[in-house]
C-alpha cells in the first residue's frame, strides 16, 4: 500500500478519496442533460469527420497531393436535380473538413452533376464535366442522401475526373432530427 499511497496515512488517504469523489459528483451533476437530450449538431459534424476521413485514406497512392479537388452539393438519390439545405451543408463541411489535407479546393453550386444514359447508367453530365475541365480538376467528391422514416442515408463518392472511376467511397446514416428535417424542407 505504501507504494501506491506513498506517505500518506490512511486518514490523509481517506481525505483526499473523499474530497475527489465528491468532485466527481459535482462535476456530474453539472453536466447532467434534461432526458431525451442529443447533440445532433455534434453528431452531423462527427459523421462529416468520418466521412472525409475514410474516403482520404481510400485514396491511391497514385494520386499525389496537392490535387485540385472540386466538392458538389449533396443531391436526392431519388431525382439527382434536387436538392436542400441539408445537401448544400453537407458540401459545406466536408469543404471545410478537406481543407489543408494536401488537396486545391474548388467549390461549385452545380446539382445537376449526372444524367441518364440510353443504357440506364448515371454518369457526369456535360456540363458539369465541362465546369470540372475549366478548374483543372482530378478529383470530384459527389454525394446522394435519401430520406428514410427515423433516419438521412448519406452516399458519398469521391471520382477520379480523368478515369471517371470511382476510388473511394462512403455511406453512413444520420438521425432525422427536427433541425435536419428543416434542412431538408427548404
Amino acid at each position: 500500500m505504501r507504494r501506491i499511497f506513498g506517505n500518506l496515512s490512511k486518514r490523509q488517504w481517506l481525505g483526499r478519496s473523499l474530497t475527489a469523489l465528491l468532485g466527481l459528483v459535482l462535476l456530474a451533476s453539472c453536466t447532467t442533460l434534461p432526458p431525451g437530450y442529443y447533440d445532433y449538431e455534434y453528431e452531423r459534424d462527427y459523421k462529416v469527420g468520418v466521412i472525409s476521413d475514410r474516403l482520404i485514406q481510400k485514396i491511391p497512392l497514385n494520386i499525389e497531393r496537392p490535387v485540385v479537388l472540386v466538392v458538389t452539393t449533396f443531391v436526392q438519390l431519388d431525382d439527382f436535380s434536387k436538392t436542400s439545405r441539408f445537401g448544400m451543408l453537407m458540401a459545406e463541411q466536408l469543404l471545410s473538413r478537406l481543407a489543408g489535407r494536401g488537396f486545391l479546393l474548388r467549390e461549385t453550386r452545380m446539382k445537376d452533376i449526372f444524367y441518364q444514359s440510353p443504357d440506364g447508367e448515371f454518369v457526369l453530365s456535360r456540363e458539369f464535366s465541362k465546369v470540372a475541365q475549366e478548374l483543372d480538376a482530378r478529383l470530384v467528391l459527389l454525394g446522394t442522401y435519401l430520406e428514410a422514416r427515423d433516419h438521412i442515408l448519406v452516399n458519398t463518392r469521391l471520382v477520379d475526373f480523368q478515369k471517371q472511376a470511382v476510388i473511394a467511397s462512403y455511406d453512413c446514416q444520420l438521425l432525422k432530427t427536427p433541425d435536419i428535417v428543416e434542412l431538408l424542407s427548404q
